[in-house]
């Protein structure tokens, strides 16, 4: 009797364990905003049977998810309270508020209600949400950074099958993508994302070949995607993993310090861009180099055109407007977001806005550093440093600083899990 009693409760447990894992699966496809342009959520009314269901399911749970998701958080907020158990939500309160000033700036500066605002928030927003209930205890985020690890390592073998043979796309449609995860080189994102969940997984459920495999991975599609800006932060993440006197040195940097060095080669490469437009020298010197660089050339012009209309209006910006392309480039009939985090934040909300944002880093920053554990802490500090260098350079215009936020509050809960 007794070992049928037990057989019965380890079915019902890996029955909820199941269900718990797929419903990780299927808020990672459809909720994480770094997987926004991955190309099979491009298949639309393809005829095929198969990619019309999955789209219908993608699309039917994506709506779902937005509703079901906060109603879970509220539910789980109450149980916590009813319980008297302790609740950690991370840096959540400061994410809202500079989502809120994105709001407010926005209707100070556009008189009306910006329909951009919801698909910036709302979206980012849920995930934000089920990753805070998911960290909220030892056994769930060791299952998220499980899940996440198979998801991402899945989705890294796709990208770099699907570089490599591109005439595999011929398989479904005739349309040939840049990359499988994304469109165009944005694809630095999720991989930095994978990364965070695959180092975790090996820090809390002890894979380290699951670990190596996601690496081996990572660095192999950096090198595919030939994306400067995504090499550059994955070399940061690389030589702090691999060089051990280099990481004793990063490890005394917290995320403040990591943040304004950021926000310094921002500045300098704009005042860069500035002066290379109006000063013959200078244009001389970097001529030779931007002639072969050419995608820095267009965003030399994109900084500088963007900059001089960000000093015109630098305390509430002008608004997210409809679209997150606004900048028209010269002679052309082509719009450009800023490919800038920072400059894009500005222009759209201006520095109340980033000031928000701001509040979101250094709070994070705090957090981490008195994690208990200091080496993780140092960890995500580095990895969210790697993603603001990303941010300098190629962003997620329609959801500018989901990738950053997400990471900083998966890496303040785990830090808290450490103190238990």
């Amino acid at each position: 009797m007794k070992q049928s009693i037990k057989q019965q409760i380890t079915f019902s447990g890996a029955v909820k364990e199941a269900v718990m894992c797929l419903l990780i699966i299927g808020v990672l496809l459809t909720m994480d905003r770094c997987l926004e342009n991955m190309y099979v959520y491009f298949l639309y009314d393809t005829g095929k049977w198969y990619l019309d269901i999955f789209m219908s399911l993608y699309l039917h749970a994506h709506r779902w998810f937005v509703w079901i998701i906060p109603a879970g958080f509220v539910c789980w907020i109450v149980w916590k309270l009813w319980k008297k158990e302790t609740i950690s939500i991370g840096v959540l309160g400061q994410i809202a508020a500079a989502y809120g000033l994105y709001l407010i700036t926005s209707l100070l500066a556009e008189k009306k209600f910006p329909e951009r605002w919801v698909n910036m928030t709302l979206y980012p927003m849920v995930m934000i949400l089920f990753v805070t209930m998911a960290c909220s205890t030892i056994r769930g985020a060791k299952r998220f950074f499980r899940v996440g690890t198979d998801v991402y390592i899945v989705l890294m073998a796709l990208n770099a099958l699907f570089t490599v043979f591109p005439q595999m796309y011929h398989l479904f449609t005739d349309w040939e993508p840049d990359y499988f995860l994304s469109a165009d080189n944005l694809t630095g994102f999720p991989m930095m994302f994978g990364a965070m969940l695959a180092l975790m997984d090996e820090k809390f459920n002890r894979k380290k070949a699951r670990c190596r495999i996601y690496m081996g991975l990572f660095f192999l599609n950096q090198v595919l995607i030939h994306c400067i800006s995504a090499l550059i932060a994955a070399m940061i993440l690389g030589i702090y993993l691999l060089l051990p006197m280099v990481r004793k040195v990063m490890d005394k940097i917290s995320l403040a310090g990591y943040t304004g060095i950021a926000t310094g080669i921002g500045a300098v490469l704009c005042s860069t861009a500035w002066v290379y437009f109006r000063n013959s020298k200078v244009y001389a010197l970097l001529d030779p180099v931007l002639n072969v660089l050419k995608s820095l050339y267009i965003r030399f012009i994109i900084w500088r055109g963007v900059l001089k209309q960000v000093l015109k209006k630098p305390i509430f910006g002008y608004g997210l407007g409809l679209q997150a392309e606004f900048f028209k480039r010269p002679r052309t009939s082509l719009y450009y977001n800023a490919h800038n985090g920072f400059l894009q934040t500005l222009y759209e909300g201006g520095l109340v806005t980033m000031a928000g944002v701001m509040w979101v880093l250094f709070s994070t920053s705090r957090k981490l550093k008195a994690c208990e554990d200091r080496s993780l802490g140092s960890l995500f500090a580095v990895i969210l440093f790697a993603d603001l260098i990303m941010m300098l350079g190629a962003i997620t215009s329609w959801f500018t600083w989901y990738p950053v936020f997400v990471i900083a509050q998966v890496g303040v809960l785990t830090c808290r899990l450490t103190e238990e």
